[in-house]
């Protein structure tokens, strides 16, 4: 298993993962490096100061390597998250490798220095060198992260449309965020003002000569940007990459239920009791009744006893099979459904 996928993260057009592919290369190298080669070594300092600390000692207190726990900790949290949600958010990555390497400075290099200098004073000069190591190592990490992002989202071009990566353009007091389902500007002429459209919203785009015009049912929004032609085509081509998400996961869930319906449709609950034998629908309608012939000898009070609790038992029997049906079918479609409402949200 990779630390990182080496595929780019939600992109299945072949031209647009070709034509990324040597920036997505030297972005996954430099994050991997920052998020998970870097912290795992600033771990692997803190886990020698507590080695140091045991010098001359016959055991080594407990309680000094809570630093080097700490720092490990920090590193499984930063490529845990990376991992899961961190690879389609680069300006995310350089918040979130200094504040876990930062933490690991503070909670695990620092600590652990200082009680190595306390309990082997002897190793002072290793120990210096070790707790500039992890410091030098934290800063390093931060920057090679900027680099990461950087490295990929720097230059937009128009392939990146069809990713999940946000794109930000920037210009004379304007920035501008296109994300995975709106895009968001914020303008600095006199006041602040900051702005919104979901894509749910857009009807279509148009440039002019300060920037894009979004035309929605409610009116047009202008939107200020250094390089109108090129915007507009990345935001279309974002536009048109949400379009077929979306399409895609509602058909996939209109597939997914049709399945559910045909599922439902095959249940049958079953129950015997006496010789007596009741079959029902998923919706409890009676769908056969068996009689043995054992049924002749018994009183039509206690007969139609058996019935009853045949037909209580079959369709306590279907209510169980549909319930585990449409858990089954929940459990295993939460994703599908979070990913409709998020595309299909105005």
């Amino acid at each position: 298993m990779t630390l990182l996928p080496q595929a780019i993260p939600l992109a299945n057009d072949p031209q647009v993962v070709h034509a990324l592919a040597s920036r997505w290369r030297r972005a996954r190298t430099l994050l991997l490096l920052s998020a998970g080669v870097l912290p795992v070594t600033i771990g692997f300092v803190c886990i020698v100061l507590a080695g140091m600390t045991s010098a001359g000692l016959r055991v080594m207190p407990w309680w000094s390597a809570i630093p080097a726990v700490a720092a490990a900790a920090c590193a499984w949290v930063l490529l845990t998250w990376l991992r899961r949600n961190g690879l389609t958010d680069p300006y995310s990555w350089l918040p979130a490798t200094v504040l876990m390497t930062g933490a690991q400075v503070v909670l695990g290099v620092l600590p652990g220095a200082g009680i190595a200098l306390r309990l082997n004073p002897g190793a002072a000069l290793a120990v210096k060198a070790l707790c500039a190591a992890g410091v030098l190592g934290a800063g390093s990490a931060g920057a090679l992260a900027r680099l990461a992002r950087r490295s990929l989202l720097a230059v937009p071009v128009i392939e990146l449309g069809s990713t999940a990566f946000p794109l930000v353009l920037t210009g004379p007091g304007t920035r501008v965020v296109i994300g995975t389902d709106r895009v968001d500007w914020t303008t600095r002429h006199g006041a602040r003002v900051d702005a919104g459209v979901s894509f749910a919203r857009i009807e279509h785009v148009t440039t002019e000569v300060r920037g894009l015009v979004l035309h929605t049912e409610s009116g047009s929004w202008a939107v200020p940007v250094p390089d109108p032609a090129a915007a507009q085509a990345l935001l279309r081509t974002r536009l048109q990459w949400w379009e077929e998400r979306r399409a895609a996961a509602v058909e996939r869930e209109r597939r997914r239920y049709l399945d559910l319906v045909r599922l439902l449709a095959a249940i049958s609950g079953e129950a015997t009791r006496g010789g007596v034998t009741v079959t029902v629908d998923a919706n409890g309608v009676t769908t056969g009744i068996a009689l043995t012939p054992a049924v002749r000898d018994l009183e039509p009070a206690v007969l139609s006893a058996h019935l009853m609790a045949c037909l209580d038992r079959a369709r306590s029997d279907a209510r169980r099979q549909v319930q585990d049906a449409v858990l089954g079918h929940a459990d295993s479609s939460v994703d599908l459904i979070e990913d409709v409402t998020v595309l299909s949200a105005a």
